[in-house]
């Protein structure tokens, strides 16, 4: 509990000073082609894994944090007295028993609710990735962009939407497809994740932790009408997690998690990588049977994969478009970082480099901050007390699976541009963060390590949040 605690107090500490540290750090960091005169990167925003919290006014900063950081020491060292622990014991088991949401009326109710939420606080520019790509481009008279190979079905679908309130409503470009879709697909999220942690979570605190580790990831923006390929994906990985526990617990088959993952391929062929995990699940399940379920983990995919060839083909976007001007890979069609030398004018630095690994750094900071950190304190001091079970190494495959990805594929943006990619990650590491830690400690621990998690995590996020709810105009 003290290392937690310990880095807690360190990652206030960051936010606090860390975005007023000299610009010219930054160079120290990452490669001048990035940072320098004509880069994607403001020198400035070098640590932009915690720069959104300088958005918020100036006394809000040091209230929330003054307020987070007496939250922490509170849950990481006074419970050290036995006094106190005495004292509070009562208070924290009536924490414990709160109840979860059981009811489907419930569940609705804060779905709907977070529906509003998302919508209200949505993205109103076009600041990240290929948003102003993919926002212009469906209404540009010269494009009209509907078929793309980097998301065939996520970019299908917005540009449908588009065209629809282009003629009966007048709009002038996607953004308001995307504000609809990505806040839609948050709200049937939220209603996931309940399930999810109310099927998995053993206890009713067991259930709050994992749907709260969750829902306060900053990875949570993508459901914030944000107007990029990585929102219905989310969605997707989600149900698959929520499927493969059905699965696990003889509620289901192969067939469900298998035809989620399959149409998420279609949306986003990142989704790959998850492939691993499903197939050591339905290997771990079935064993001497595992020839039996072949079929349900080959044919969804298969079946996807030549409708998305159908569709592009007919839209004339087959084959050679594939291999050719919308091969996989960003601007240069290369897949990975270099490992020893930069070669293209969309690389930035080499694998084994320092501006490597704070891009990798600063994106686990906004997006999922206690996440690797939590995983690492569990591996190291409740190593023995760890489920063993096929969903959590199923779970463990999808982390390693997803985190192998961000560290190996080559952002055409550099890291801060391309966070919405690698943000998906963070549902399988944040899933298994907490599916450890509510099977291996005590209820009074798990509450302990909750208060410290979140109250620097619903900070993080929310600043990260209200900074992309203000306007943001593109440099002439």
């Amino acid at each position: 509990m003290h290392g937690l605690a310990l880095y807690a107090l360190c990652l206030l500490a960051l936010h606090a000073v860390g975005p007023r540290l000299p610009a010219a750090w930054a160079f120290f960091w990452y490669p001048e082609k990035l940072v320098g005169p004509g880069g994607r990167l403001n020198a400035a925003e070098w640590l932009w894994g915690v720069y959104a919290y300088t958005y918020l006014p100036p006394w809000l900063q040091w209230l929330a944090l003054a307020l987070a950081a007496t939250a922490v020491v509170w849950a990481g060292f006074a419970g050290d007295a036995a006094r106190w622990r005495k004292q509070s014991r009562a208070a924290w088991e009536r924490l414990a028993a709160i109840p979860f949401p059981q009811r489907s009326r419930g569940r609705f109710f804060i779905a709907g609710l977070s529906l509003f939420v998302f919508y209200l606080a949505r993205v109103p520019h076009t600041r990240w990735g290929d948003a102003y790509l993919l926002v212009k481009g469906m209404a540009h008279p010269d494009v009209r962009l509907m078929y793309n190979w980097q998301a065939p079905l996520d970019t299908f679908i917005h540009a449908l939407l588009f065209r629809w309130g282009e003629a009966a409503l007048g709009w002038s470009d996607a953004l308001p497809a995307y504000w609809i879709i990505s806040s839609l697909a948050g709200a049937f999220a939220v209603w996931v994740l309940l399930q999810l942690a109310g099927e998995v979570g053993q206890r009713p605190l067991a259930r709050w932790a994992i749907f709260l580790l969750m829902i306060s990831l900053g990875s949570v923006q993508l459901f914030f009408g944000y107007p990029e390929n990585y929102t219905l994906i989310s969605l997707f990985i989600l149900i698959y997690f929520w499927l493969a526990w059905r699965y696990v617990q003889g509620r289901g088959t192969a067939w469900g998690p298998s035809l989620i993952l399959a149409l998420a391929h279609g949306f986003h062929p990142s989704t790959l990588v998850l492939q691993p995990s499903l197939w050591l699940l339905a290997f771990l399940l079935e064993r001497r049977r595992f020839a039996r379920t072949l079929p349900a983990l080959l044919l969804p995919p298969l079946f996807v994969i030549a409708g998305v060839f159908a569709l592009m083909s007919a839209g004339g976007y087959g084959l050679d478009a594939f291999l050719g001007a919308q091969a996989p890979g960003g601007g240069d069609h290369r897949w990975l970082v270099p490992l020893t030398q930069v070669s293209s004018d969309w690389e930035y630095y080499t694998m084994f480099s320092r501006g490597h690994l704070m891009d990798f750094l600063n994106q686990q900071l906004l997006v999922a901050p206690f996440t690797l950190p939590l995983l690492l304190l569990l591996a190291l001091f409740v190593r023995d007390q760890l489920p063993r079970d096929a969903y959590a190494w199923f779970l463990l495959t999808a982390a390693l699976a997803y985190l192998a990805l961000i560290w190996l594929w080559n952002p055409d943006y550099g890291g801060q541009r391309d966070w919405d990619l690698f943000s998906v990650a963070s549902w399988s590491t944040t899933l298994l963060a907490g599916y450890w830690l509510t099977r291996v400690h005590s209820s009074l621990l798990q509450i302990r390590a909750l208060l410290i998690i979140l109250s620097v995590q619903i900070l993080h996020t929310a600043a990260w949040v209200y900074s992309n709810t203000l306007p943001w105009e593109w440099p002439t």
